[in-house]
């Protein structure tokens, strides 16, 4: 037997005979560093998780355990090559994986080490899990779940460990792994979120960020202003769609016994019309979003419906005061998102108050956010959290805000907020928002109503073709139509856009380093219960990849889209198989004839000697 060592850059392997490895065991996120073999070591009846007595971890094996029986894995990805190789059978039988931790104490922080390291010798009955904390020891699972097979032989059906030898040393490139949730737009069940937790903990995620209310609708019913979700929480066939403090623990509890963190936002001073439960606190509510000149520059909001909290209000204050109190002793995590994007002074200037209070002392409406979210910021400070704000005040507004609040980089640029002192996570519209391209979810809107497409001006035409040839087909000879549809986000974001988004593009070493990770954006105008999943995943399971691997190997080689294809491809099956309704990525065919279904002529098939496996 020949081992073959695999980098985090590559899984394709070579070894004496057959000349193409046959890697048929797909691992998603991919290890750090990996090499294996290619035995074949059965697992008996008897195997067990031998772990330190935490609960978490005692509760992560009794998880594991049943999974993996359960479970019962055939990869669904046919490996490229000679597929009738085998593994060569091992003359051991696993029956044990010892679990070790160093530090049994360490709290599920946004520091804190998730690092491990798997080892499973050939015909050994005993493999190994080390890990600093139990949260590392949490993702050595995980990945010994995906090492797991069953027989296809009938007469003696059982599990084995593929490709014994094992040696695995893993630990995340990015601290924040996160899924935003949008539960104010359209409503979701607690057991929808549980559900997405299990996909985030399955790829190696490790934050919800909970977006909990906006202008639609607030549906968190805090206890010491129950009037905000009473009147501000959505009612559906007589039944009111909101969230209690048991709901919340329920959902924190779960999410920490699988390693994932729960951040709270509560969006403000704009996207508040839903606060209306508390008169006089918040100005141009009810108003419609626009007004009759259709003008943008005299909107009232970015988006049905109009509101944002009244700055110079001091009952505003007193009442977000008792909200982030509430809140922050709900949800234990070090960080609180306050929100902070959008804020349309026309709003403000609406209010006859506040309009005059303006004039009389000389001042903005930029000065009335910076002196509402520096106030935000210090009730936030007083509860012992790290405030995020979107980044919106700081790096297009260049507001005067503390450089210890973490900014959520949606529109602008990331060099921009590092350049300003902050610690940044990546959210880009252009890669990590998951809403993008749904079509349009405004009423009357006839701009879709093109029978034929546009007609391009002949010397438009000419001037793109002799000045920019290659984007001459995607700026002007596009085959898709159909007016503009109210989507300012277009196009889709793909698996293979999303798994494409270098959080650190142009940033220098000493820059890079403010960014903490990145965070997939699911905004729900057009997602619930019913497309939750499909929305998600696998596209989201792409984003862990890229946060948890990197997007360049430790050789500094960039990770490519073709090689991920079929892991890719496979483990959305295997969430399909976990109880996700992860979103097919190409017909079943093509998982079933390697490199079918490539864009280019595949270059393996010129190439056969040279690295086919996977």
């Amino acid at each position: 037997m020949k081992v073959a060592v695999i980098s985090a850059a590559i899984a394709t392997a070579l070894f004496a005979v057959p000349s193409v490895a046959i890697i048929d065991t797909f691992l998603w996120p991919i290890p750090q560093s990996l090499s294996w073999g290619d035995g074949k070591l059965n697992i008996d009846n008897s195997f067990k998780f031998d772990a330190p007595n935490v609960p978490e971890l005692q509760a992560a094996v009794a998880r594991y355990k049943k999974l993996i029986w359960k479970e019962r894995w055939t990869s669904v990805q046919v490996p490229f090559g000679n597929a009738t190789t085998q593994n060569h059978a091992s003359h051991g039988k696993l029956k044990s994986i010892s679990i070790s931790i160093k530090d049994k104490k360490a709290d599920l922080s946004p520091d804190v080490d998730e690092s491990y390291t798997i080892d499973i010798p050939e015909n050994a009955s005993t493999g190994t899990i080390t890990a600093q904390t139990i949260w590392g020891a949490m993702h050595g699972l995980e990945t010994f779940s995906q090492l797991v097979k069953a027989t296809s032989d009938s007469h003696n059906a059982g599990l084995y460990v593929a490709k014994t030898p094992v040696k695995i040393k893993d630990a995340p490139k990015f601290p924040y792994r996160g899924i935003m949730l949008d539960t104010a737009r359209n409503f979701y069940s607690v057991d929808d979120i549980l559900r997405t937790i299990d996909g985030m903990s399955y790829n190696k995620m490790n934050v919800l960020h909970w977006h909990i209310t906006d202008s639609q609708s607030f549906p968190l019913l805090l206890e010491s202003v129950p009037e905000l979700g009473d009147k501000g929480a959505y009612t559906l066939h007589g039944k009111r769609l909101g969230y209690t403090k048991s709901d919340v623990k329920r959902i924190i509890k779960y999410a920490r016994a699988r390693g994932v963190r729960v951040v709270p936002e509560l969006d403000m001073p704009a996207h508040t019309a839903s606060w209306k439960g508390v008169e006089g606190i918040t100005t141009c509510t009810e108003q419609f979003y626009l007004d009759p000149t259709n003008d943008w520059g005299n909107r009232y909001a970015n988006e049905p419906t109009a509101g944002q909290l009244n700055p110079i209000n001091p009952k505003t204050y007193e009442i977000v005061n008792k909200v982030i109190d509430e809140v922050t002793s709900w949800f234990d995590d070090e960080y609180y998102h306050g929100g902070g994007d959008e804020p349309v002074n026309h709003c403000w200037q609406d209010d006859k108050g506040v309009s005059d209070y303006m004039q009389k002392n000389n001042v903005t409406g930029d000065d009335l956010l910076e002196t509402f979210l520096n106030k935000e910021l210090a009730t936030i400070k007083k509860n012992k959290k790290t405030a995020i704000l979107w980044e919106d005040a700081v790096t297009s507004l260049h507001l005067n805000i503390p450089k210890e609040t973490i900014l959520q980089v949606w529109t602008g640029s990331i060099k921009d907020a590092v350049q300003a002192g902050h610690k940044v996570i990546a959210s880009s519209y252009n890669f990590f928002y998951l809403d993008c391209r749904s079509g349009n979810w405004n009423g009357n809107d006839t701009t879709v109503d093109e029978q034929v497409p546009p007609t391009v001006p002949q010397k438009l035409q000419d001037y793109i073709n002799n000045n920019y040839p290659d984007w001459a087909g995607n700026l002007i000879a596009s085959p898709n139509f159909g007016g503009v549809a109210g989507d300012w986000c277009a196009p889709f974001k793909s698996w293979q856009r999303v798994y494409s988004y270098d959080v650190t593009y142009q940033l220098t070493k000493e820059e890079a380093k403010s960014v903490l990770g990145g965070e997939v954006a699911l905004w729900s105008e057009q997602s619930d219960s019913m497309t939750l999943d499909m929305k998600l995943w696998p596209r989201a399971a792409a984003a862990a990849e890229m946060l948890w691997s990197g997007r360049y190997d430790s050789t500094g080689k960039q990770r490519d889209i073709g090689e991920a294809m079929p892991r890719m491809f496979d483990w959305r099956y295997r969430l399909v198989e976990r109880g996700l309704r992860a979103e097919p990525i190409q017909p079943l065919w093509c998982g079933k004839n390697p490199h079918g279904c490539d864009l280019n002529y595949p270059w393996v098939f010129t190439h056969p000697n040279d690295g086919g496996g996977y």
